[in-house]
């Protein structure tokens, strides 16, 4: 298993994407999961992203926060499972309303043949 940092700074009224993951002729990639922690608990919305393609939507509310009044049960690992093919970027975003989040965490993948 292969691991890629990301780190995104939300800001209020936008969609604000990280630099992906990239899938190569030379290094396809198999993208497992992804590993996420917001900044605080707004109602912004999580989104993942295959080029042009959301197939990630979920509300901030539900994931792992490093906010110390709003500890509690929470999804710290979002299962993908889908291939990458060479040329295309896996992505994430947080898509801010009026308060902004800021997310941390990390692509969980492998390298397919």
């Amino acid at each position: 298993m292969l691991y890629k940092s990301f780190s995104v700074t939300g800001v209020a009224n936008v969609t604000t994407f990280d630099s992906g993951l990239i899938s190569s002729v030379a290094e396809p990639k198999k993208i497992n999961a992804i590993l996420i922690c917001v900044s605080k608990w707004r109602s912004n919305n999580l989104e993942g992203w295959i080029e042009t393609n959301r197939i990630l939507e979920i509300n901030d509310f539900v994931l792992n926060t490093d906010d110390t009044d709003n500890q509690g049960v929470a999804i710290i690992r979002i299962p993908i499972d889908i291939i990458i093919n060479p040329g295309m970027i896996f992505k994430i975003a947080i898509n801010c309303g009026a308060t902004a989040t800021d997310i941390r965490g990390a692509y969980e993948y492998e390298l397919t043949s």
